[in-house]
């Protein structure tokens, strides 16, 4: 099994406890329970999206929100749909891997341990720094809360010197915006029962968002492992003295080059369209976000949403980074390569109509 491997163990592992992957009878009913409070709450942040219609800046952040966990279920689901696929694509990389590490080559050995050691500090990487930025939205919720309660305090102390009347409830913010028809979520104990069940958001969405990516980087740095296994073997042709030996090292080279064909091809056809789709989903967050900063005020603020925005660069850059490195094309949708130059390429266009809608705002 696929998950028996160091390169791809941590993510795999992630999948398969959770039935995402290699499902049986008895662990099946975990994806569902998995994945139907998630959609839930995204279908709950849409209703509350339609409410910050006239706040621009809030529906911007909220937008950025939801858009977030819309697309991890989407990886997520992407993945179920494709379960059986990506279970052989597996397989194929579990047969390449144990052929390597079975090699008498220790050159070959060295360039697949350090494919492995990279592709496992990238995941620990992901996982941590998804948990914590997650993690640091909830803490930002509660600063919202107690700064509005210190404000609302504040106007309290200064109506009851003047006699006033004073507003019976003071805002609050959940860490994601939910709503429901018919249900005031600012008041007790609505907004505290789904703070509380918003708490585990840190671990569910950083194994729903997180190991999608660093499989695609594993695959990536697995694949530049296999050409420059490729090279190697190809520079030593020249070094062997017997024609017979030359000729066997050619025909080994010409069928690696043919399986490595195969691997890359296969890796395009499995996660070409979801890139794609992810491509179109960030370009229009980091442009909305770059606006967003155009227009607020708030300090605070303004830090989440560079935070916000250095995530999306960060996962986009990983994807073209490493696509990059394969050295072999890959097309996000079977469109544009996946390459540093299309990377700063889709920089560029966010940066445009960012500017353009700055310009309109401006008028």
């Amino acid at each position: 099994m696929a998950e028996d491997i160091a390169l791809v163990a941590i993510n795999v592992g992630i999948w398969r406890r959770l039935a995402v992957l290699y499902p049986s009878p008895a662990t099946r009913w975990r994806k569902y329970a998995f994945v139907l409070p998630v959609c839930l709450m995204n279908l709950m942040q849409f209703i509350f999206l339609l409410r910050m219609w006239g706040d621009l800046p809030a529906f911007i952040l909220n937008l950025f929100f939801f858009s977030a966990i819309l697309n991890a279920l989407m990886r997520t689901l992407f993945v179920m749909w494709k379960r059986l696929a990506f279970e052989k694509f597996l397989e194929q990389v579990t047969h390449l891997y144990r052929e390597i590490e079975a090699s008498s080559d220790e050159f070959c050995r060295n360039l697949l341990a350090m494919a492995v050691a990279e592709s496992r500090r990238l995941a620990i990487f992901n996982l941590t720094a998804s948990f914590l930025d997650i993690l640091g939205a909830l803490i930002f919720a509660l600063f919202l809360e107690q700064r509005s309660k210190r404000i609302m305090f504040d106007r309290l102390s200064s109506l009851t010197v003047m006699n006033t009347p004073a507003p019976p409830t003071c805002p609050t913010a959940h860490p994601f915006g939910v709503a429901l028809p018919g249900m005031d979520m600012q008041r007790t104990p609505a907004y505290q029962i789904f703070y509380v069940l918003q708490l585990p958001t840190p671990v569910v969405l950083s194994m729903m968002y997180m190991p999608f990516v660093s499989l695609f980087a594993a695959f990536a740095l697995f694949g530049r492992a296999l050409l420059q296994i490729l090279a190697h073997k190809l520079s030593r042709i020249g070094q062997l003295q017997a024609e017979e030996q030359r000729y066997q090292m050619l025909i080994a080279c010409i069928q690696l080059h043919i399986t490595i064909a195969s691997y890359v091809r296969n890796l395009t056809a499995l996660i070409a369209y979801i890139i794609g789709a992810e491509a179109l989903i960030f370009g229009g967050i980091i442009c909305s976000l770059l606006f967003c900063l155009n227009i607020i005020t708030s300090q605070t603020q303004m830090i989440s949403i560079i935070m916000y925005i250095l995530t999306m660069l960060y996962v986009l850059y990983t994807y073209y980074n490493r696509a990059n490195d394969l050295m072999i094309e890959i097309k996000a949708g079977h469109v544009y390569p996946m390459t540093l130059a299309m990377f700063q390429s889709l920089l560029n266009a966010s940066y445009s109509y960012f500017t353009m809608l700055r310009g309109v705002t401006n008028k």
